[in-house]
Parts: C-alpha cells; sequence; structure tokens
C-alpha cells in the first residue's frame, strides 16, 4: 500500500442501501442478485458482460470479458484453481449489472468456524488495470452498486473483507461502500498509487514537445542526440498483434538487461506473468496491442508494450503503457525517454483521446504533462473478522514506529522502501548475451510486416521534433 496509513472513513448512516427514501429502497429491493462462480461463467457470460461494458459510461478494456478470461487464468497473483465468481443483477429477466469478483482466504491454515472469517471479496482482475469497476449503464450503476453491496452483506457467507481497488474518492461503488457501515461493517480507505494520464489535445508530436518545460525539452533533445551519436539507430512502431507478438521475445530478454531484473518489476519474474503477455501481444485479452522500440547496432535496447482498445471507441479512444524496459547499460543515452515521446506521438496519428501510464513514478510522469488520478483501495471491514483484528494492530505498530524509542531498522520494516534501482543487480552483459539479443532482434526484424514501421535515421530526423545530429 506504499507505506501510507489507511484512512477511515466518515461515519455512514447505520443502513444498508444508499438513500433512505422508501422509493428508491424499493427499487434496489426489486432487484435480484445471483453469484455464478469458476471460469465457465465468464465464458457463458462473456457477450453480457461485454455488453455491459460498451453501455457503462467509460468503457474499460480491462473488464471486457477477454481480458478478464486471461487475467483468470494466468494471472501470477491468485491460485488458479478457483476463486472466480460474477455477481449478476437483474431488474426482473433484465440483466443490467455484473460484477467480476474474486474469492480467497487471505490467513493460511485457519480452520473450523473461523475459516469463515478470513476469506477476502475483490475484483476478479484488481491488479495491472486502470480503474476496475462493475459493469452498469449510467442510469442504472446507482442501484446495481447498492444492490451488489446490500447482498453480499445480507447474503453471502466467507468473507471478512470486501476490497474494491482504484476507486475514485465519492464515486458510486465507493459511496456505496460507506452507506453500508453499521454495526456489523466498518469502511475505510487505502491511500494507493494515483493512475497517469495525459489528454491528447495537441495537433502533433511538434506541438505537444514545444508544451513540455524548457528543461525537459533539453534533457530528451540532448539525450537523444548522445543515443543517435553512439551507432546505427532504428525506431520499430509495430501496429497490430503480429507485428508485437514478433517482438515480444527479443522484449523479455531485453527486460534481462534492465533495472527490473530481478525485481518485482520484472515480466520474466513468472511463467505465468510471461504467459499473461504473450496472451496480451496476441490481441487475445481485450487490448489492441502494439510495441515500439528502439534498436541500436542491431540489438534491441528499449522497448515499450502498449494496449489500446478497439478504435471504433471513438469517444473514449485511448492507450494504455503496460510494460516498458530498456538496457541499463545504455541508461545515460536515454532510450526509455524517446519511448514514451514515441508512444505520444503515436497516440496523436491515431487520434486517441488520451495515454495512460497507469500507476507508481507519479512524479517523473507529471514531467510528461501526465494528470494524476488519485484512487484509493476502499474496503468494508466486517467487524467480527480476523481482518479487523489484523487493521487494528497494523494501526497500533504504525502508531508505536512513529515513537523515537521504536527501532526503525527491524526486521518489520526490511525492505519495505526499497526502490527498483535499490533491488536491482549487477548487469555485466557478456559478448555472447549480447549476440543472443542481436539474433533474437534479427529475428523480430525479419518478420517485417504491413503493420511495422521501420525509421532509420533520415526518417527519424524528419518525425522527431528535434535535431539528432
Amino acid at each position: 500500500m506504499n507505506g501510507t496509513v489507511p484512512a477511515e472513513g466518515p461515519a455512514a448512516p447505520q443502513s444498508a442501501h444508499i438513500d433512505g427514501h422508501e422509493s428508491e429502497q424499493a427499487d434496489v429491493i426489486s432487484l435480484t442478485v445471483v453469484a455464478v462462480n469458476g471460469m465457465a461463467a465468464l465464458a457463458s457470460f462473456a457477450s453480457e458482460i461485454d455488453r455491459l461494458n460498451l453501455a457503462s459510461a467509460r468503457p474499460n478494456p480491462f473488464l471486457s470479458a477477454a481480458f478478464l478470461r486471461c487475467f483468470a487464468a494466468q494471472n501470477e497473483y491468485f491460485d488458479t484453481a478457483g476463486g472466480e465468481c460474477l455477481f449478476l443483477v437483474r431488474h426482473g429477466s433484465r440483466l443490467i449489472g455484473c460484477a467480476p469478483m474474486r474469492r480467497s482466504a487471505d490467513f493460511a491454515g485457519v480452520e473450523g468456524p473461523f475459516a469463515r472469517l478470513a476469506g477476502r471479496l475483490q475484483f476478479l482482475a484488481p491488479l495491472d488495470t486502470d480503474q476496475p469497476g462493475i459493469l452498469a449503464a449510467p442510469g442504472d450503476e446507482e442501484r446495481v452498486a447498492a444492490a451488489l453491496i446490500r447482498h453480499i452483506c445480507q447474503h453471502e457467507r466467507g468473507w471478512g473483507i470486501l476490497e474494491f481497488a482504484g476507486q475514485r474518492p465519492g464515486t458510486t461503488l465507493h459511496r456505496a461502500m460507506y452507506a453500508s457501515v453499521n454495526c456489523r461493517f466498518r469502511a475505510r480507505d487505502i491511500n494507493v498509487e494515483p493512475y497517469t494520464e495525459i489528454v491528447v489535445v495537441w495537433k502533433d508530436l511538434g506541438d505537444y514537445f514545444r508544451s513540455l518545460t524548457k528543461k525537459m525539452r533539453s534533457n530528451i533533445s540532448r539525450q537523444a542526440r548522445r543515443l543517435f551519436a553512439a551507432g546505427d539507430v532504428e525506431v520499430v512502431l509495430a501496429g497490430d498483434s503480429a507485428a508485437a507478438t514478433a517482438w515480444f521475445d527479443a522484449y523479455c530478454d531485453l527486460d534481462g538487461r534492465s533495472w527490473k531484473r530481478g525485481t518485482s518489476a520484472s515480466v520474466a519474474r513468472n511463467p505465468r506473468r510471461v504467459r499473461f503477455y504473450r496472451e496480451i501481444t496476441a490481441g487475445r485479452a481485450g487490448l489492441d496491442p502494439e510495441f515500439i522500440g528502439v534498436v541500436l547496432d542491431g540489438v534491441l535496447i528499449a522497448g515499450l508494450v502498449i494496449g489500446s482498445n478497439p478504435s471504433a471507441l471513438r469517444d473514449n479512444h485511448g492507450a494504455w503503457c503496460l510494460e516498458m524496459a530498456y538496457d541499463q547499460s545504455l541508461a545515460e543515452l536515454g532510450p526509455g525517454q524517446l519511448l514514451l515521446l514515441l508512444a505520444v506521438g503515436t497516440a496523436i496519428e491515431k487520434s486517441r483521446g488520451h495515454v495512460n501510464f497507469m500507476q507508481n513514478f507519479a512524479y517523473y510522469k507529471h514531467r510528461w504533462a501526465a494528470d494524476p488520478i488519485h484512487v484509493v483501495n476502499v474496503q468494508l471491514i466486517r467487524r467480527l473478522s480476523l481482518h479487523n483484528a489484523a487493521a487494528h494492530l497494523g494501526a497500533v505498530r504504525r502508531k508505536l514506529r512513529n515513537l523515537r524509542w521504536w527501532p526503525t531498522d527491524t526486521s518489520l520494516s526490511t525492505g519495505e522502501h526499497r526502490t527498483a534501482s535499490d533491488e536491482a543487480t549487477d548487469h555485466g552483459v557478456t559478448t555472447s548475451k549480447r549476440e543472443h539479443s542481436r539474433r533474437l532482434t534479427a529475428a523480430a526484424l525479419a518478420l517485417g510486416g504491413p503493420a511495422v514501421r521501420l525509421l532509420g535515421r533520415e526518417a527519424c530526423r524528419a518525425y522527431l521534433p528535434f535535431e539528432i545530429d
């Protein structure tokens, strides 16, 4: 949770309803909620999931049926043996809402009567996503959220904590959680890193570049000139699944030469994560994949995996920067900065409305004109549960840590504030490793295809909004 202190929410009415008016309560009660469990449910209701997603105020590719199935099958965070469930909200026979959720256990070894107090209910895909939520049309969202929380509180067993990650404070689902506070449940917000997003308003890449601060422009152009002086540079703009797939092995090799190697940020940290991204780059995860790369003397030295939503959604056509890596031994040449500049340039060319940089490193992304989207993980905690006891113990521990006599270098805090660079190991790229990287890059270049643009020095001189010589 980024080392932040959980913030308790304000007192809420002693009711499980959002509003006290009898007519609105009756409207919520008239809805029926049913939970359908298992991976099979994602396949059975795929068309309904996508219908509701498209009808929502902000269609989200991370809530498409394809992405949810991919995440459930390939993610490394949760046991893939089960726990998936869909909460379906109906008005009569009409399905008006859906909440893709996951059941899991947080306390290993808890059995018997206490087991039902150790469970967690949360979004099916709470990580590697942008602002997950429930699916409903704007006119139904309020009553769907109220009916969902009411059903979970009154009828679902086996959970001690209900958590919705990545919620903007004050939005529908956030309010519904706090409206459920009573003698049995309490709510709190956990502060997390904001999402960061660029709203695309520029006519071309040069216009965007000129909007950046003078110091930022100087840094980008100065390092780019050093990069082009270092050897033969080519920029790769791969715009479809076949092209993105062709570059994925070269990207995984690059990941092993970046600061991410051996850290929790590495795409290769788990075989499931590698398979997860293979599905994304193959276009089987609800996102249209793209790849941007920088090649120096025949070796991929920087790469960016991008996912966009279907271009048919003109009112909400955006791109998400999913994974980025660059060769740590060449960091002084700024290849990562060039990638981000190219990502914005591509978005402008394709008339996208926004470019999302996801979470973490918001202070740096702000320099690229990305605005923070402040979110919290909102939790509803059963007062009689192991989660509530653990939360109170955590609060006591944090208070003790603020006291002068409490040791600051104990094992309780080891590693909590380490940065990615602290965890990075010596890379020492050998000649044989470099040749292996060259072969992977050559194989990707050989595949080519109509969706691949390869910009050499002359093309980069015309494309980039600064001098490269």
